[in-house]
């Protein structure tokens, strides 16, 4: 597609685009200081006239710009994070805001929203925090791509959400609920989350070629995820630091030898309906298992025994917070988590790190001092 006539002025770039909307010709004029982007401009813009969902500037409403931007993220997140965001859209902004135009937002308009939501019990605190990050996201996106002058978002605070009181597990209540699912079909799924901290989606995606028996290693490389077009499917980890490599103990090793031999088995069995594709947890044709599936068969056998009721993720945490109070480095637990900086970690488990701090103290007075310290 031939690119009309490109103009410079200093160190802007330009150009007019020629349309006919409702039988008369008009113009457009697109300014850039990147050629590149200039370009991808037009051919945004010609997209949109030929489709017939372009909207001039000056004429964008919230919705015009809320739908655009969620078509942007569908394209470019994973589809758990776009449905995250157009629940928020669809459900709350686009209804209150979508009428305005986009540059006659103000923050005064978004506080009173805020504060109208609190005060009808529509969302919890923490819900609009991630309702204002939504928003938020959404105009800086708009400024960058030149939609929107300013971002009215960005002088708001959300609300500051509910203190979530996080639930784990002690060693006994660890071992008393492996002892209970030892015959479990998912008895393995348990025990990784508890001796890997590894996520749900990253324990069902784990292949065995992804665990090296003979040094004790298993390697993150993937996980269940939800597909954009629906469903679930093998994808990609959530950051860099997630793919990596945790180091296993002795028992887990014992256990997963022998439920490799029983899975062979199984396999041999029923080769002639048994598709497999490598997966360590493996449905019974084959294939993965999909999330809901085990959250459903998780929470049956939570419900019948006497534990405290957590929530699977939380068994995550549980790993996190033993290995923490047995003094291991928060650096080493980031490493085996997976979260992408060290300070994740910190925050996260800072209820447990003043306790660790006390022991260190008491270890090292008596290291340095012996009896003398309590004389």
């Amino acid at each position: 597609m031939k690119i009309p006539k490109i103009e410079q002025r200093g160190d802007i770039y330009s150009l007019r685009i020629s349309y006919k909307e409702a039988g008369e010709y008009k113009q457009v004029r697109i300014s850039n200081r990147s050629k590149t982007a200039l370009k991808r401009e037009y051919l945004r813009i010609i997209k949109e006239l030929q489709d017939g969902s372009y909207v001039k500037i000056e004429e964008m409403s919230m919705e015009d710009m809320l739908t655009k931007w969620l078509e942007h993220k569908r394209r470019n997140v994973a589809m758990g994070t776009y449905i995250h965001y157009r629940s928020y859209v669809n459900n709350h902004l686009i209804p209150h805001f979508g009428h305005i135009n986009v540059n006659e937002m103000k923050p005064s308009y978004i506080q009173e929203f805020y504060d109208q939501l609190i005060e009808d019990e529509v969302l919890s605190n923490q819900s609009i925090v991630h309702l204002h990050r939504t928003l938020n996201n959404a105009f800086k996106k708009a400024i960058e791509w030149e939609w929107a002058i300013k971002n009215p978002a960005n002088v708001i605070k959300p609300p500051k959400p509910e203190k979530y009181e996080m639930k784990t597990w002690d060693e006994f209540e660890v071992q008393e609920f492996l002892k209970i699912s030892q015959d479990d079909r998912f008895y393995i799924v348990y025990l990784l989350a508890l001796t890997t901290g590894m996520r749900k989606g990253e324990i069902l995606g784990l292949r065995w070629q992804d665990i090296d028996i003979n040094n004790q290693i298993l390697s993150v490389r993937q996980a269940i995820t939800r597909e954009r077009v629906g469903g679930y499917g093998v994808g990609k980890l959530k950051t860099d630091k997630s793919y990596r490599s945790i180091s296993l103990f002795d028992h887990v090793i014992k256990e997963l030898t022998e439920y490799r031999s029983l899975q062979r088995k199984y396999i041999m069995k029923h080769r002639k309906t048994f598709n497999d594709q490598g997966f360590v947890i493996a449905d019974l044709n084959g294939s993965f298992i999909w999330p809901r599936n085990l959250d459903r068969h998780w929470y049956d056998l939570l419900q019948k025994s006497a534990l405290k009721k957590i929530r699977f993720h939380e068994m995550r945490h549980t790993h996190a917070t033993l290995l923490l109070k047995q003094g291991v480095h928060p650096k080493v637990v980031q490493e085996r988590l997976g979260h992408s900086s060290i300070n994740i970690t910190l925050d996260t488990y800072s209820h447990v790190i003043p306790n660790i701090q006390k022991a260190a103290a008491e270890q090292f007075g008596v290291q340095l001092f012996g009896d003398r310290q309590s004389k």
